[in-house]
């Protein structure tokens, strides 16, 4: 399975380039011209941006970069067990501390009586 960054970058760069051939039949057919503006040049723009931030995205860089992640499953899964793993030893503390704060309390009660 690729990268989530891999797979959006390829849909971007699809989408435009499946807009440029399309923008490419009207231009053939002469259903369209490049003097008058509508919505032809619409979907030239929007092509462009596609296949801009499509390419940014393959190079790692762009508005999108942070948003999808680049890293592989297995970079993914030591990520996450170390995280799994410092939460437990956060954990792990946290509970010796109120197990200690426990018997210090037991013992001061003990001592009142």
């Amino acid at each position: 399975m690729h990268p989530p960054a891999v797979a959006v970058s390829r849909l971007l760069m699809g989408a435009g380039m499946g807009l440029f051939l399309g923008v490419g039949f009207a231009m053939q057919e002469e259903r369209s011209s490049l003097t008058a503006i509508n919505a032809f040049h619409g979907f030239v723009i929007v092509a462009l941006v596609c296949f801009i931030l499509g390419w940014q995205l393959s190079n790692g860089k762009g508005p999108l970069a942070s948003q999808f992640s680049d890293e592989s499953d297995e970079t993914m899964a030591v990520r996450v067990r170390d995280d799994i793993e410092d939460v437990q030893r956060s954990e792990d503390v946290n509970n010796a501390w109120a197990e200690l704060e426990a018997k210090v309390l037991t013992i001061e009660l003990n001592e009142e009586e």
